[in-house]
Order: C-alpha cells, then sequence, then structure tokens
C-alpha cells in the first residue's frame, strides 16, 4: 500500500460547558491568610515545622498588631513551606514567632506557605 494512503488524520474538538453553574460561581476564591502562634523547629529531614502552634486563625485585618511575647501556645503542628530562606528561617530555630501565611490543609499535618514571621521571644516559653 502506498504510504500517503495507509496514513490518516484524525482531528477531534473537544468542548466543554458547566452545566448549571454562573460565572460568579466559578469564578477563584480568595484563600485567607491564616495566623498562628508556636515555635520553630527543625525535623530531621531538614523542614521547619511550627510546633507546640496554636490553631491557624483567619485575619481579619490586612495588618494585624502582633500578638505579645507571652502569648500562649497550642498543641498543633505545621509544616512551613514556599521561600523559607528568605525569611531567615534556620536562625529562628527553637524561637517562638508568629506566622502568617496560605493554609493548605494537609495529612497528616497542614502545611503553610508563608508569608510573613514575626520573633515572639528567643526562647519557645
Amino acid at each position: 500500500m502506498h504510504p500517503v494512503v495507509s496514513r490518516r488524520l484524525v482531528c477531534v474538538l473537544v468542548v466543554c460547558f458547566v452545566v448549571g453553574a454562573s460565572p460568579s460561581s466559578v469564578a477563584a476564591q480568595p484563600m485567607a491568610i491564616v495566623a498562628a502562634v508556636g515555635c520553630v523547629d527543625s525535623d530531621e529531614r531538614g523542614r521547619f515545622l511550627v510546633t507546640q502552634a496554636t490553631a491557624p486563625t483567619a485575619l481579619q485585618e490586612r495588618l494585624p498588631e502582633p500578638p505579645p511575647p507571652n502569648s500562649p501556645l497550642g498543641n498543633e503542628t505545621i509544616r512551613l513551606v514556599g521561600t523559607l530562606d528568605e525569611f531567615g528561617i534556620s536562625r529562628l530555630d527553637g524561637h517562638k514567632v508568629w506566622v502568617k501565611g496560605l493554609l493548605n490543609p494537609g495529612d497528616p499535618i497542614d502545611l503553610l506557605n508563608l508569608t510573613s514571621i514575626t520573633e515572639l521571644s528567643s526562647s519557645c516559653e
């Protein structure tokens, strides 16, 4: 058989519709910035965590005042992700901090894409 005759061109046009959805319901919803108080701790893999953390809560204000150094700790653990070197995270290992970022619920622990970190105390008490 002639090579030109044995070749076939198949074109498929795929059109997707969202049935019953209005444009406003399809729009992306903004994620809330959350904050928590806890202790920076590195694990055996060199990843950074916030241990003894308070439950992450959505911030209501754009520029809230940081909590006082004697803020209570919690019993949550959150893994920090993002550009941690930009925040000098390694120098805060063992310090009490206030972290802010975008929360990504995870299993077994939540991930926090860090946007801000404030040292509250040089020790974790």
